[in-house]
């Protein structure tokens, strides 16, 4: 069975890339820069059967993930609850199993994760510049 729309919808989401058909690349004259999204798209469809379920995985735990970091931001309110010292990095650990958890999928779909997306700026997107194993320039 092939990924669904509401996966597919997810998927976006997570990667960091905009949930649009291409015929909104132009906004307002403007053009909106898509330019990775055919990738996205035309690896979605080409998952294999067995592939599939590492996927839906992969998007329960982001899911969850993204779950928590908005619990997190309702603790945030107290450091100190009848005893209990509450951890005050919790997002920020949360943020980065979160990013670990997108490159997985990134990887898995062998596309990058979305340059554009704030979430992922500066962190493993192509915008970010050289990464491990990259040669850099000098």
């Amino acid at each position: 069975m092939a990924l669904t729309g509401g996966e597919k919808v997810r998927i976006r989401y997570h990667l960091g890339y905009p949930n649009l058909s291409s015929g909104t690349a132009l906004a307002a004259g403007i053009p909106f820069d898509t330019q990775f999204l055919f990738l996205l798209d035309r690896s979605m469809t080409l998952v294999l059967p067995d592939g599939e379920e590492l996927v839906r995985m992969l998007l329960a735990r982001l899911d969850q993930t993204d779950d928590e970091i908005f619990q997190s931001h309702i603790r945030m309110q107290a450091s100190k609850v009848e005893g209990i010292e509450l951890r005050s990095d919790e997002a920020d650990a949360l943020e980065n199993e979160y990013y670990r958890q997108a490159t997985r999928l990134a990887d898995t779909l062998h596309v990058p994760l979305y340059q554009f997306s704030a979430r992922f700026q500066g962190r493993g997107s192509l915008a970010a510049g050289p990464q491990v194993g990259m040669i850099a320039r000098h």
